[in-house]
Order: C-alpha cells, then structure tokens, then sequence
C-alpha cells in the first residue's frame, strides 16, 4: 500500500522518469530494431484551416491530440488539456468552463454573454460555455489553435479556436467497450458499434454513462440533505448514418442527446469585508474544498444536436460543403452561493436556449495547384431566454428568505458573414497567404428586472447591430524539407451585447489583432520535433465582468487597452523507439494598457459599498487606474513535461508516463487583488497502459494531481455576502480502465 507521505513528495515524479530514462537508457540497443514508422514523431492531419493537413503545414499554433493520446492521457475534458498547450488556462464559473489563450479570456459567466475563445464539435459552433458534455462519448482527435482566428472563425475567436473531431462510420464492422471505476465512488461504461450496412451506407451508434457519485466538494453544515457537492451524472446517446451515393457525394447525419445531473457549490476564502454581514454568515469555513451550505444546489442539463454534413467533391480541384446544425439546451442551477449555514444568498436559474447554424465552403486548387482557395458563407440564429431569482433572509430581522431580486432575460442574436482564404505559392517553397471576413451581428435583449431598474414595470428593450471587417495576411517558407518559417498578422473581434440580469447594462464588442512568427521543424531523422512561436497583440476594449453592488448579480464594462506579447514552445521527441518524451513551455506579458474602474471589493466607512449608490465618493476617487496589471487569468509563465516509456512484455505492450506542470501566478480580476489570485503551483500526473499483441483488449490505470495539491479554477467578488468566493480544481482523482475490442 503506497503511504500519503509518498503520495504527497514533490520529488515522485521526478524518481519515476529518472527510473524510467534509466531503464531506457539500458536496454535502448537490446530491444529488436523498429520500423521507421515507429522510430519517427506521429504527424497528424489537422482541419484547422478548413482543409485536411500536416500539422506541420499550418502556419500558426496548433497543437493536436489523436484518439490514442486522448485514451492514454486520460483526457475528458478542456482541463486535461492544460499540460499539452502552453498558453491555455481552464477554469470553472457559476457552472460554466472559462477557457484562457495567449492571455485572452473573459470573465463573463450568466450563459448569455458570448466566449473569447471559440469551441466546435465537426465544425459546429457552440453557443453555450455549459455544454460540452457530448462531445466525450465518441471523440476522434482535438485541435486547439492559439491566436485570434477572426477570418476563419470569425466573431468570439479573439483568443483562439478549440476544434472537437467526432468519430465517423468504418469501413468494416467494428465494436467496442470500456468501462472505468475510480475515486469518488465514480464508475463509467461507454461503448459503439460502427460499419457498413451496405455498399452506400455506413452507421455508427455510441453510447455513454459516466457518473461520479461523490462530490469533491464536503458540506460541513450539520444536518444538511446533501452531503458532498460537484458530483457528476451524465448519460449520452450518438447516431450516425453515413450516405456515399457515388465517389463524389458524401452525405453525414447524426444526433445525439445528453443528460447531465449534478451540483454546483462555491466556497468562501475570507470573512465578509462587511463587518456588520459576517455574524449572520456564520458558520462559515475558508478551507479548500470545504463548505457550509442549507441548500441542496443542482446543475442540471439536458441536450439535443442534430447535424447534416454534405460534402461534394465537384472535381478534383473543387469541393463543396455544407454544414447544418441545430441545438437544444435546457440548464436549471438552483444554487447556494454565500458558503455559509445561513440562507443569505440562493440563486436560482435557469437557461434555455434553440440555435441553429449554416455554414457554406468552397475549396478551390487552381492554377496547377498553386493557388488554395476558401469562399465561405456563415449563418447563426440564436434564441435564448434566462430566469434569475436571489433569495435571501440577510436582511431580514427573522430570518425569513424572501426574493430579493429577480430578472428575466430574452435574447434573439443573429450573425451573417462572408469569408475568403487564400494562398498562393509563389515558388516550391515560398507562399503568400490572405484573406478576409465581414461580420453583421445582430443582438435583441428583453429585460424585466424586479426590484432594481427605475422602470421594472416595464421590460427594458436593446436593439443592437456590429459589424467588423477581420482580415489576415501573412507568409510562409520552406528553409529546408524539415523546416519551415513563418510570419503572420490577423485580426479578431467578439460581439458586444447586454448583460444579463441588468438595467439594460449595454457593452461593446472588443477586438484584437497583431502578428505571429513562428519556425517549424522536425530533425533527427524525424524523431525530434520542435515548434516555436511569438505574438504580440493589441487587445482593446474587453469585455469586463462586475459585481453589481450588494443584489449579487453583474454588469459589463470595457477596458480601454491592454497589450500582450509573449513566446511559445512545444517538443516532442523520440529518443529510441521504446522512449518519449514531449514538453511544452511560455513565458509572456499580458497587461492593461489603460482602464479606469472602480474597486467594488473596497468597504467604506459604515459599511457603505464602493461603487454602489451609497458611495457618495467624488467621481475622482472612486475610480482607480490598473495600468500595469495583470490579465485576468493570464500567468507569466507555464511549464510542462511528460516522458513515456514502452516495453515489450514477451506477449503484450506496457506503457508507463509520467508528466509534470507548472504555472505562474494567476490573477482573476483587474484588480490583481491577492486573495483573488491562484500563486504559482505544480501538478503531476501519471498513466500505465498494457495491451496485447492481439490487441483485443487494454487496461490502463491513472493517477492526476498526484500529491492533491488544491489549486483555485476561479475567484471572485459576491456583491451581495461582500465574500471572496472561490471554485477549487478537482483533488486527486485515480482510477482503472479497461477497454475490449470486438
């Protein structure tokens, strides 16, 4: 039995990989000789670009993980990715994933306001940050790629792109299962069925239920119904039929429906700043993963997607596709959200969303292949709606909950855009890159907000309409057959809008653009493959995120300017055909430029609130000038490692990896206020895989976050308690897997 002290040595994963480089460095000549296939870095083909490639070829950031990375990692979601892509950062608000690249991110969190960085499932654009559920049950391969995309991707892809690559048909009949138990009482059973059913028609059916019945998340409070809080129940169900009437045609249909159960429940890091509140808190605790809570909070969510993918292959050199889709998003969160044993602050909510989208390519080779053409058209259509209800007894003399706030929100948003790529290879080697996107967002906001607009009897109506040009241009040249050079500059924009729960609380669109030179190579006979890249932005007008004096609720505003520059690397090599490795690293400077704002977490003399009605301040002091600050959720520096040792058995394979990351100092407001921030940490984690030589099977057991380090996901300011409030990041979790092929 390994002992917690054990567990708990920063020095384990270091012990693991020196055994694991010695053993290699051992036995490296005794092993039978390998193919070239196996002794070279695995390229894989990307769709970034909206065109099958090397990732090699793409002239930007992209890192790409295959299916059997994704198994051996372990990875089930956006925070697995952390250690393979430098720049991102994952965190988790009011029920929704904050996703961080390059410095990029946004601190918006009711559902409605749109995301910095924008994440697709086969090409289908996902309007809501809550779900992405679906996209677990039958994953192929996932791209990320860093930077603002605004003429590919268009509107909300100011920090990058996310690209989720579902499986398809097979050509032949194919089956699979695996099942998986772990910590947390957390079990797990996901399985297809894939192949032909005639000569024209393939299908595909996949199936997932993955439940962790144990919240990380203890409840101290005596008597409370509910014990533990951010467990997770979700069961999901995919359909695919796949029609190739002729060489030429391809016609793909699928759907698929999810259901997730489970709760979200925020914790506290300090007493109220208000010392008039805090006796009515109590009792309350500041540990990690720890909380007080009289509420039995939820997060639940039901899903429904269908897609009808055409693709038409006009010639050799021309290509038509379309891609239509449709979503169905339903999300109820009552939620305890003060940390505490007394019912200051229940918020209630729920969001329903229908959007559907439409996208048109053409792919063009011309002039004998030299010119690569994309013409795009793009359709979005979404309607949403959000109730919020804050039920609280904080002011109340006995202690009797009533509603103190309540909003309903309606939003009709549509978006049209017209879009060209293209490259030219000037000569074998040097190409000229191009291209351009016009953007017309449309946005209609109905608001009723009890309580606390001057006109609540009456729904406040934002009519809104922006548009944006986003262009790129760029080159690229082949040094050599392994090593490529290149320079680009690209611009990007997010859609402005109305927050949420507000009195018609209208913000702009911000935007950004600068430029990205980067080499790509591979040496060593293909073992060795070494990327790197800098960027330098210009990032103005960003949409902040601010606590609404003491109700709870939020607002928007712009800050003026910020810069960000930085450099990025990623390795992979392979130092005999039995030892990997692969590391990742960014230093960068993501600061304010320009913004003036006020502190909302400053308590006045009194207990009068800053930024509040009652803040009777002169409009000079209230305002504070955070030039030189830190992003929000921007580290100065990231860092990882992972070596991976493969040794024959004598009648199968056995794969041992361990993997090692650190991250600067994350702040989570403008205010790069400390309490509010996460100091620089490190995590391991470590996977062992053995499959047969027939292959009919795998077991794999992992380990993450292997000395429990407690690491904030988020922290921000409550209006209405005057807390500091905190999400944790999962503790550590282990578990086994084994998978059978039919």
């Amino acid at each position: 039995m390994i002992k917690a002290s054990i567990l708990r040595s920063s020095s384990l994963v270091s012990i693991c990989v020196a055994m694991t480089v010695g053993a290699c460095a051992g036995s490296a000549f005794a092993q039978s000789p390998a193919s070239e296939a196996s002794r070279g870095v695995e390229d894989i083909v990307v769709t970034a670009q909206k065109r099958s490639e090397s990732i090699q070829d793409v002239p930007a950031t992209i890192a790409a993980f295959s299916q059997e990375a994704l198994q051996e990692r372990q990875i089930r979601g956006l925070g697995d990715l952390i250690t393979r892509v430098p720049s991102l950062q994952v965190g988790y608000t009011y029920g929704s994933n904050t996703v961080t690249l390059r410095g990029v991110s946004t601190n918006l969190t009711s559902g409605f306001e749109d995301p910095s960085v924008a994440i697709h499932v086969n090409g289908v654009y996902q309007a809501r940050a809550r779900s992405l559920n679906l996209v677990l049950m039958d994953l192929e391969r996932i791209e990320v790629l860093s930077g603002p995309q605004g003429t590919l991707y268009g509107r909300n892809a100011t920090g990058g792109v996310i690209n989720y690559i579902l499986r398809g048909a097979t050509d032949q009949m194919e089956a699979q299962v695996t099942g998986r138990v772990g910590n947390y009482d957390s079990y797990a059973i996901q399985g297809h069925i894939s192949g032909p059913i005639s000569d024209t028609v393939g299908f595909r059916i996949s199936g997932m239920l993955d439940h962790r019945d144990k919240g990380f998340v203890k409840n101290l409070q005596p008597g409370a119904a509910k014990k533990r809080f951010g467990e997770n129940k979700f069961t999901g169900i995919r359909g695919l039929l796949d029609f190739q009437p002729s060489d030429t045609v391809q016609l793909t249909l699928e759907g698929s429906y999810g259901n997730t159960r489970g709760s979200f429940n925020p914790g506290v890091l300090a007493p109220s700043l208000n010392p008039a509140r805090q006796p009515r808190l109590d009792p309350q605790t500041y540990r990690p993963q720890k909380v007080y809570a009289d509420y039995p909070s939820e997060n639940n969510t039901k899903e429904y997607s269908a897609t009808a993918t055409l693709v038409w292959d006009i010639s050799d050199d021309v290509q038509f596709k379309s891609i239509s889709a449709y979503n169905k998003y339903d999300n109820a969160m009552p939620i305890d959200y003060d940390g505490s044993g007394f019912n200051a602050q229940t918020i209630l909510q729920n969001v329903k969303s229908d959007t559907y989208t439409q996208e048109f390519n053409l792919n063009l080779d011309s002039i004998d292949g030299r010119l690569k053409s994309i013409f795009g058209i793009y359709y979005f259509n979404d309607s949403a709606y959000a109730d919020t209800e804050v039920i609280s007894a904080l002011f109340s003399p006995t202690s009797t909950p009533t509603s103190t706030y309540f909003a309903t929100n309606r939003l009709k948003a549509k978006s049209i855009a017209f879009f060209t790529d293209q490259t030219f290879s000037v000569t074998d080697s040097l190409r000229i890159i191009g291209g351009i996107r016009y953007n017309i967002d449309k946005k209609y906001t109905v608001q009723f907000i009890r309580n606390s607009c001057p006109n609540a009897a009456n729904p406040g109506v934002t009519d809104q309409k922006f548009t944006a040009w986003t262009p790129k241009a760029g080159i690229q040249f082949d040094v050599t057959d392994r090593i490529m050079a290149y320079a680009n500059y690209q611009k990007g924009f997010k859609a402005g809008g109305v927050a949420a729960g507000t009195c018609g609380n209208a913000y702009e669109p911000e935007s950004i653009e600068g430029g990205e030179v980067g080499l790509k190579t591979t040496f060593a006979d293909n073992r060795v493959r070494l990327n790197i890249a800098g960027y330098w932005y210009n990032y103005g007008n960003l949409q902040v995120q601010k606590t609404l004096g003491t109700i709870g609720g939020f607002s928007v505003v712009n800050a003026a300017d910020s810069r960000i520059k930085g450099i990025e690397a990623n390795l992979d090599a392979v130092i005999t055909p039995q030892f990997k490795l692969d590391a990742s690293a960014m230093v960068q400077s993501a600061k304010y430029k320009d913004f003036e704002n006020c502190n909302q977490t400053i308590v006045l003399p009194a207990g009068q609130f800053a930024c509040t009605a009652s803040d009777t301040r002169p409009a000079s002091e209230r305002v504070e000038q955070v030039a030189g600050n830190w992003l929000n959720r921007a580290p100065p520096y990231s860092f990882s490692v992972g070596a991976q040792y493969t040794a024959d058995l004598g009648g199968g394979e056995l794969s041992l990896r361990g993997e090692s990351y650190w991250s600067g100092k994350v702040r989570f407001n403008e205010f790069n206020t400390s309490v509010l921030s996460q100091r620089a940490y490190n995590i391991q984690n470590a996977y062992v895989s053995f499959t047969p030589d027939s292959e009919t099977f795998v077991l794999r057991a992992f380990m993450k976050n292997i000395r429990n380090v407690n690491y904030k996901a988020s922290a921000y300011y409550s209006g209405l308690t005057a807390q500091y409030t905190v999400v944790w990041n999962p503790p550590r979790t282990y578990g086994l897997e084994a998978s059978y092929n039919f």
